[in-house]
């Protein structure tokens, strides 16, 4: 590695691309541990490993002039088909190294759709991390007409079929050519306009969607940082998958902007996240709105299954806190005894941060979806700010961002600098700026309809701004809901009222072309078993417990207690409680954790139609 640093030398590059941005940070901290990860030489470890800036820099040059070996050249295409790893981060900049261009795929995508975006792309090599990753890219290496060309499996294993080759052979290939200086000046000759990846759009259909995302859209980026005043004494716990825009920006290339020390985690389970921040002890998380959402409600239970003194105790301190951060952001008057009693109750703060392994947190970063108000309140009154932000994948991704120094939560922020944004006559957000993705691969048609005639590129989202600047996003263009009374309404809206009960765990409104709105509920089943418990109600399982009369009961007065706080238009009159949570796996959740609508509508179609009878009701209305 001391010959590899004696031949870069002092070498620095343009930081006006991601990786030049990414490579003089790693050479600044060469000996430092710059990641943490449970991975080595191809094994899943236990432990978490340190890797040095120096190791990574080392890593990523020599598979760049691999690379360069396979004859890969500048603008052309590579995907990288994995879960989070170390070695998924150095395979991106080793692409980035030589001037092509990155294709990320979701572990979790189907066979079918990994060949169909391959082949739309003309993707000849791809990296595939584990077994199950491999042997879908292997498949379909071997049909006739694929688009594959090679395969680099990340995963460890001796030798492969032909055109396949592992990831130590491709380093030892690089180290062994005499490539590095090609990769060096590709490095140096680089530009921001320089295309550096191509993402398609989770759950297209159809024609691909593949936004194409420059060089400069990512180092536009730079400014979040400054903003949240990340430095590279700064720990992050980086569970996003890096395949999404989202975890790649506020993860990845943070990371490598600022030199903070990046946890890397293959799984975005709640538990597991929550065992790797005990070891990781992170100062800050960038995560999706679901899981600050399970977090907090893992916490009410918890206080709710308490008992005494200790329930009295942590619940006053919940309410204390959340009442004095709520009027802090709204600039209300606070009284003075609320602040001692605040005082007092320090300790108890104290313990809840620990027992969430938050101890070290100072800050959280919510994307990927809306945040309810209720859920930034809450964690605020720990002492732990959830900066909400918006973007997308065609904007790099973020647009917006809420300041730590001023956060109001409810909105997305005001615009980050060089973002340009307005309203359309229609309520729609558009923005300009150098964020702004070019268009789409392949799809005149699709990027003329996406930017209007003065070059603003049309989010598909309802927004409004506030006095100072501020935007709230209220609700999808295309998810409008129309009654047959001609009524438009947003069903976020509706949803993030409910969702932030404790008995719920996901609400879906129904009602475009009917009469009235209806909800399928899934109840948080953890606070459901314990009411149970506790009103000696007997059951067998979520379903037996949905059915029994109490439950609905229960459900009907809380829903009638939320909508009474909704316009009369609003309201949900009827509602159907679900036995199975919303999930990945099951379809009703995205790959980057958006709530699937017209998957939800379609699987439930039957309970829906119930719900809209010509006499009878499936519960009575309010």
């Amino acid at each position: 590695m001391d010959k590899l640093r004696s031949q870069l030398g002092g070498l620095v590059l343009n930081e006006d691309t991601v990786v030049g941005i990414e490579f003089n940070t790693y050479m600044r901290y060469w000996d430092k541990v710059k990641f943490l990860s449970r991975e080595k030489n191809g094994y899943t470890t236990q432990d978490f490993v340190p890797t040095t800036g120096g190791d990574f820099i080392e890593q990523q040059l020599y598979l760049a002039a691999g690379l360069l070996e396979l004859n890969v050249e500048k603008g052309e295409t590579v995907a990288v088909f994995s879960q989070n790893s170390i070695r998924y981060a150095a395979s991106l900049f080793a692409i980035f190294s030589i001037g092509a261009v990155f294709v990320p795929v979701y572990p979790t995508t189907t066979e079918e759709e990994v060949e169909q975006m391959l082949r739309h792309s003309e993707t000849r090599t791809i990296f595939a991390g584990e077994i199950a990753e491999y042997q879908k890219a292997l498949a379909i290496l071997d049909k006739v007409k694929s688009p594959l060309r090679r395969v680099i499996a990340c995963h460890h294993m001796d030798a492969g079929p032909e055109n396949v080759i592992t990831y130590e052979k491709l380093i030892k290939l690089g180290r062994t050519s005499n490539r590095l200086p090609e990769v060096i000046d590709a490095l140096k000759n680089m530009k921001g306009d320089d295309l550096a990846a191509l993402f398609y759009t989770p759950g297209t259909t159809g024609e691909p969607k593949g936004a194409l995302l420059s060089h400069a859209n990512f180092a536009s980026q730079r400014c979040v940082m400054d903003i949240l005043k990340v430095g590279p004494r700064d720990v992050k716990l980086c569970h996003l998958p890096f395949s999404h825009v989202f975890g790649l920006s506020a993860d990845v290339f943070s990371c490598a902007t600022t030199g903070a020390l990046m946890g890397i985690m293959r799984s975005f389970e709640t538990g597991e996240m929550l065992a790797a921040m005990a070891e990781v002890r992170p100062t800050i998380i960038c995560s999706v709105p679901r899981m600050f959402e399970k977090i907090r409600t893992n916490v009410l239970q918890e206080i709710q299954n308490g008992g005494g003194v200790r329930k009295t105790l942590f619940s006053l301190a919940v309410r204390t806190g959340t009442n004095i951060y709520m009027r802090r952001c709204k600039k209300q008057f606070i009284p003075p005894h609320a602040f001692a009693l605040r005082l007092l109750l320090s300790p108890v703060y104290r313990s809840i941060r620990k027992s969430i392994r938050m101890a070290r947190v100072r800050l959280l970063i919510s994307g990927g979806g809306p945040l309810p108000v209720e859920v930034a309140y809450f964690f605020g009154g720990l002492g732990l700010s959830i900066l909400e932000g918006y973007g997308l994948t065609e904007t790099s991704p973020v647009m917006n961002v809420n300041p730590p120094y001023a956060n109001k939560p409810g909105t997305v922020g005001p615009p980050i600098p060089g973002c340009e944004e307005k309203i359309s006559d229609e309520g729609e957000v558009l923005v300009r700026g150098p964020m702004v993705c070019r268009g789409y691969h392949l799809n005149d048609e699709e990027t003329r309809f996406s930017f209007t005639p003065d070059g603003f590129f049309r989010t598909g989202d309802i927004g409004t701004f506030d006095a100072d600047g501020y935007l709230t996003i209220t609700g999808r263009i295309k998810d409008l809901i129309i009654t047959s009374a001609g009524k438009n309404i947003a069903p976020l809206h509706i949803e993030k009222r409910f969702q932030t009960d404790q008995y719920i765990s996901n609400f879906c409104a129904i009602g475009d072309g009917r009469k009235y709105i209806s909800a399928l509920i899934v109840p948080n089943f953890g606070m459901l078993r314990t009411l149970a418990r506790e009103m000696n109600i007997p059951f067998k399982g979520n379903e037996d417990l949905i059915a029994r009369p109490e439950i609905v009961k229960f459900y009907k007065e809380r829903v009638g207690e939320i909508s009474s706080t909704l316009a009369k238009f609003e309201q949900v009159k009827k509602f159907t409680l679900l036995a199975d949570e919303f999930s990945v796996e099951t379809g009703e959740i995205s790959p980057t954790f958006k709530f699937r609508r017209h998957a939800v509508q379609d699987k439930y179609k039957s309970q829906i139609d119930m719900m809209y009878p010509s006499s009878d009701a499936l519960h009575d209305e309010f």
